[in-house]
């Protein structure tokens, strides 16, 4: 009963605390769609020099036992300078990791499973001698956009790295490391993720 009622009550407040959060709190370009949830904890960075674009009908779980899947963990939104995260109407997220240092983009309807991680950049240069040096590290790194086409539907834990373009309509089975472009109408897994049948 209590379990209940404390469910209840932590849905009620994150869904209305992290919609203010990312329409008040956040430095950069943000513009939500109706019916805009986020429920658990979410961590948003926004930089002030980054865009992000939410439509309609959003649904984010974010940790909190709110999707038996994932591992509680808290899911993240981060743009830093420059970039622009595009999402279209009607996606569901649960805790997913969606790093942009260039561009994500989200089609309509596109539903993604706990704990995938989406990110357009190694992060860091794959040269270990730039690495020793944060600075050059950084300006050596790769960056490029991510786009996931409508109606896509991601398993969970998968991981979509730097420059991906995921067909309209397309699967990818859980678990799998999306490094090349995957066409559209098909199921794709595995690591590296590789088209397993056409739809």
């Amino acid at each position: 009963m209590f379990g209940k009622l404390y469910r209840r009550l932590f849905v009620a407040i994150s869904w209305r605390y992290n919609s203010l959060k990312f329409r008040i709190f956040t430095s950069g370009e943000v513009k939500v769609g109706r019916n805009f949830k986020v429920l658990g904890r979410l961590y948003v960075n926004i930089d002030k020099t980054a865009t992000v674009e939410v439509g309609d009908d959003f649904v984010f779980l974010s940790g909190g036992n709110l999707n038996p899947l994932v591992t509680n963990r808290s899911g993240c939104i981060v743009a830093d300078k420059h970039s622009r995260i595009k999402i279209g109407d009607n996606c569901g997220l649960s805790s997913t990791i969606l790093w942009s240092r260039k561009g994500i983009t989200l089609g309509n309807n596109v539903k993604i499973g706990g704990d995938v991680v989406i990110m357009d950049s190694d992060a860091h240069s794959l040269n270990y001698l730039d690495r020793r040096n944060g600075l050059i590290d950084v300006q050596n790194r790769k960056d490029a956009e991510i786009v996931i086409g409508d109606d896509v539907l991601i398993g969970a834990r998968s991981i979509i790295l730097k420059g991906v373009h995921i067909g309209a309509r397309s699967v990818i089975g859980a678990g799998s490391v999306v490094v090349k472009d995957i066409p559209a109408n098909c199921i794709a897994a595995g690591n590296p993720c590789r088209v397993i049948k056409h739809l």
